[in-house]
């Protein structure tokens, strides 16, 4: 049996930049391959808010797939400071 890992949710801020790349390939491609470009881009009119923190962490990540950026995101230092603040809202991955 697998033992389970818990693994901190992404910040409002970059759930809803992973939601714009999952809806729009368009987005998710620009994301993969400028994310600088992407965040400062915004998506559907609306514009990105992240902190510096969230933003270092983006430009960060190089991922081929969006698979593969939400799992580094949800790897971060940045995420396990968002789950040592919010510890209930901390899922259960099996």
């Amino acid at each position: 049996m697998a033992t389970p890992c818990r693994q901190a949710p992404p910040s409002a801020n970059i759930s809803r930049l992973i939601t714009a790349a999952v809806v729009n390939q368009g987005f998710r491609n620009l994301l993969l391959s400028n994310p600088e470009k992407a965040i400062s881009a915004g998506y559907n009119g609306e514009a990105f808010r992240l902190d510096r923190q969230e933003q270092e962490l983006i430009l960060s990540i190089q991922a081929t797939s969006l698979t593969d950026f939400a799992v580094k995101v949800s790897r971060s230092d940045t995420a396990d400071g968002f789950h040592s603040r919010h510890p209930s809202n901390t899922p259960l991955i099996l």
